[in-house]
């Protein structure tokens, strides 16, 4: 499958980002299991680093994905298309 070059930047611009075309293929380079701040609610969170080929770029899977990590479909390697995601700015970095 081609991955979508170029994808991640696209996903940082608040314009393309409002495109429901914008479905980009990318290959997942890591998930690691992160450890949150929130002690009383112990729900397992994956960070995933995605690539479209030139670019890397860190984000979170969403709690309701687990599965996907837990049953290994989602995995180092997996070739990904993301039909929903939301970009944020955190410590001053998309």
């Amino acid at each position: 499958m081609q991955l979508t070059e170029g994808a991640i930047a696209m996903l940082s611009d608040r314009d393309a980002q409002q495109n429901p075309d914008l479905k980009p293929v990318l290959q997942v380079m890591d998930v690691r299991l992160v450890n949150t701040q929130n002690h009383q609610n112990a729900t397992e969170r994956y960070r995933l680093v995605l690539s479209d080929g030139v670019n890397t770029q860190q984000g979170m899977l969403a709690t309701q994905q687990n599965v996907l990590v837990n049953s290994k479909r989602l995995q180092n390697g997996s070739i990904i298309q993301l039909t929903q995601f939301v970009c944020n700015v955190i410590q001053n970095r998309m």
